[in-house]
């Protein structure tokens, strides 16, 4: 076989008389692989594009493509061997025990016993193939599988799935399916891939062989970007820009949500009173399935409340939201307003020329189709009007894999749009997206920034949305779990992201509730939800030491709430991680690399929890440099682990030597414009340091046009002072109060400070 090329600005094509095989440069850290690309009509894909200079070399029968630091091999079965800066960096793998057969198994014996039978997916239309070169390979990524960081020597599918059993790491489909992958290739180098089809895919990491990992797909093309960069960071900035950068969400959403199915109204006055009496913070209380009349979406049921629109008033009066969740699923009923329009503007999903019927919470229920323009329209103005009547905050999405009683949705459900025709098996993993994209739109479209919360996602809806990771359990292990999982999904682009506190099914002990908030109480998204016919699990439920310690915790996270908000906004603007693994901010650091139960929030703060029953003491490795325990303000050098003592009312909390962290106090619900002190905290141990702080109105859209401000602080020494890098934004802010050491000085605030400390 000879092989040929042509060369066109970014893109190749390469052939060897047989097949073709193309590459184009998005950018110098992106770079696209396909022999025929998946299509974008519903993908939505971001793209910088930069001209890349390209030259191609021939080495005897094989080609080099020599761009910039990257060298790339190109052999006669045109599989791709790749240097970057002289040193091996990402290789094609092209062996013979590289292609997959399904392998036949009898499960008549073992399906008696009750053990459920596991498909095969093999015979794949296109499968791509890339080496593990060996054990010390790490795979990261994939979203909210339910395993450690390191998801190495284990398969999985992307195909949303509702599974409401305990999930572990031999889960193959969750709730979301997001096919990027991190590599820390030979310990010292990272590159990213990412595949952008919604088809399902199998993706399996080694454990087929350890020679290799690859990603099979039956319908989709054989297409990925490859993610190159030095730095965990660097990859994950180039894989946020592609998919998009997660949603900046109203500065209120990142306090407590009371939640729980389901609610009565006296449960809600009670969890209202409770908190006001006992000066315990909390900004939203969530409505399941059960405030709707027979679950018929938009709809509350006659009795639920006394009066709906009132008691929300109170509620927010108090500082308190409403969130309530939407399925897609609508109740077959004529005489149901919403239903029949949608009948009547042939607003479903279709099979064989008729509107396709499942079962979900209703009984007999359609599905709205959000992939036509004219039918998502309708379902903004319907939650516009829904919000707006009931002066709701927000809109939790929920069931939207989309979940079906009567079996999974065949694939050849129709999903029409305009003349184009789009079939289940394509729009499954993108359904909850395009959902949760007609709702948010209710909130942009009144220049807000969307209060929208998901179960089902694909890679592409972080910027429409916030997430959950579905039906947890009350169990140590999940606990565990829930750490990797939000810093995997930060990881993936899923910024505002939580689990349920708690867990969701079985029955949640006082020790676990405790050490659950603990362990989680900087989850971005931070809610305590809990199922129908389980013990209730809100601290008051417990005993007094429960709620001290909760209130403790929660008043804890409120304290910090100005720090997360600016790093909610630079995964905004830049795709920076907020809640994340060790080995983002110390990428070289073999020690990190597999720490499943530590977390970075930002670059300067690290949670080090219990999370064993039982346990009051552990050990905590801190980096490189110095850290202060915030409780005790001990100095301690980095680069070793050391034994913590954590009793049932304490966790780890460790800033970095001499870091600026901004602060509020006395919060106990997140009302931006009736914030008038900023708070900095001078963290001991070091004289030099530089912070900027980000403030803007906390809710509207604004922000985009300017409207917002940024503080930036420097310190040297004894000497503190403040500039301003941008003014766009009437500041709230009265009185700064500098924390420095056992001190604290009050001053008060103006656009420039020198403040001598």
């Amino acid at each position: 076989m000879k092989l040929d090329y042509t060369m066109e600005g970014n893109h190749i094509c390469l052939s060897n008389g047989t097949k073709e095989k193309h590459l184009e440069w998005i950018h110098e850290g992106l770079l696209r692989v396909y022999e025929k690309k998946n299509s974008e009509e519903l993908v939505h894909l971001n793209y910088r594009n930069e001209l890349v200079a390209s030259k191609v070399v021939t080495l005897g029968d094989n080609f080099i493509i020599k761009s910039g630091n990257v060298e790339i091999l190109v052999d006669d079965a045109l599989t791709l061997r790749i240097t970057r800066k002289g040193q091996p960096y990402f290789e094609e793998y092209a062996g013979e025990d590289a292609k997959i057969y399904e392998e036949d198994k009898d499960f008549d014996l073992a399906k008696l016993e009750g053990h459920k039978e596991e498909a095969s997916l093999a015979d794949f239309k296109a499968q791509m193939t890339f080496r593990l070169f060996d054990d010390e390979d790490k795979i990261y990524g994939l979203g909210d599988k339910a395993a450690h960081l390191n998801r190495r020597d284990y398969e999985y599918i992307s195909w949303n799935t509702d599974d409401p059993s305990q999930h572990n790491e031999n889960y193959k489909s969750l709730y979301k399916s997001i096919t990027y992958l991190l590599v820390n290739h030979h310990q010292t180098s990272y590159y990213g891939v990412f595949y952008p089809s919604s088809y399902k895919c199998v993706i399996n990491l080694g454990k087929y062989n350890k020679k290799f990992m690859y990603l099979g797909t039956q319908k989709g093309e054989y297409d990925y970007f490859l993610l190159l960069g030095d730095t965990p960071a660097d990859i994950t900035k180039n894989y946020t820009e592609l998919v998009g950068r997660s949603l900046f969400t109203p500065m209120k959403f990142l306090g407590y949500h009371a939640s729980r199915w389901s609610y009565s109204q006296e449960e809600m006055q009670a969890i209202r009173e409770f908190h006001k009496e006992n000066q315990m913070p909390i900004d939203y209380i969530h409505a399941d399935i059960n405030y709707m009349e027979r679950y018929k979406v938009y709809t509350v049921a006659e009795g639920y409340f006394d009066d709906a629109k009132q008691f929300i008033a109170d509620l927010k009066e108090d500082g308190i939201g409403m969130i309530p969740i939407i399925d897609p699923g609508v109740k077959v009923e004529e005489g149901y307003e919403l239903y029949d329009t949608l009948t009547k503007n042939h607003g479903w999903a279709t099979k064989d020329g008729e509107d396709y019927i499942n079962a979900v919470w209703p009984g007999d229920s359609k599905y709205p189709n959000y992939f036509e323009e004219k039918t998502a329209d309708f379902l903004t103005e319907v939650t516009d009007k829904f919000i707006k009547e009931y002066g709701m905050s927000g809109i939790w999405c929920d069931m939207n894999e989309p979940a079906s009683f009567n079996g999974p949705l065949p694939d050849d459900v129709e999903f029409k749009a305009g003349d184009k025709t789009y079939y289940h098996d394509e729009v499954h993993n993108l359904y909850g997206e395009y959902m949760a994209r007609c709702i948010a739109k209710a909130f942009t479209n009144n220049n807000l920034r969307p209060t929208v919360i998901t179960r089902a996602a694909f890679a592409t809806s972080s910027p429409y949305t916030t997430s959950w990771n579905g039906d947890n359990q009350s169990l140590w292990d999940h606990l565990r779990t829930s750490l990797p999982q939000v810093m995997t999904m930060n990881m993936s682009g899923f910024v505002v992201n939580g689990v349920d506190i708690g867990g969701f099914g079985n029955e949640c002990s006082k020790e676990l509730l405790i050490r659950w908030v603990e362990a989680n109480m900087f989850n971005p998204f931070l809610r305590n939800h809990s199922s129908l016919n389980t013990r209730h699990q809100e601290p008051q439920a417990f005993d007094e030491e429960t709620v001290e310690i909760y209130k403790k915790f929660l008043n804890l996270r409120y304290e910090f709430l100005p720090y997360i908000y600016d790093q909610l906004r630079a995964a905004h603007v830049n795709g920076t991680p907020l809640y994340r693994p060790l080995f983002y901010d110390f990428p070289q650091d073999e020690n990190v690399k597999e720490i499943n139960d530590q977390v970075m929030i930002g670059a300067s703060v690290m949670l080090a929890p219990i999370v064993n029953q039982g346990q009051k003491s552990r050990v905590v490795y801190l980096p490189e440099g110095k850290w202060v325990n915030y409780f005790t303000n001990e100095v301690l050098e980095g680069g070793k682990e050391y034994i913590v003592q954590m009793k049932l009312n304490e966790t780890g909390l460790f800033i970095k030597a001499g870091a600026m962290i901004p602060m509020f106090a006395g919060l106990q619900h997140i009302e931006k414009s009736k914030i008038t002190n900023l708070h900095l905290y001078l963290a001991p141990g070091a004289d030099e340091s530089e912070y900027v702080h980000y403030e803007d109105d906390g809710e509207s859209l604004d922000y985009q046009k300017g409207a917002y401000n940024e503080y930036h602080f420097v310190r040297k020494g004894n000497s503190l002072t403040m500039k301003m890098d941008h003014e766009g934004y009437q500041s709230t802010y009265r009185k700064l109060v500098v924390r420095y050491g056992e001190r604290a000085r009050g001053l008060v605030f103006n656009k420039e400070m020198e403040i001598t400390l």
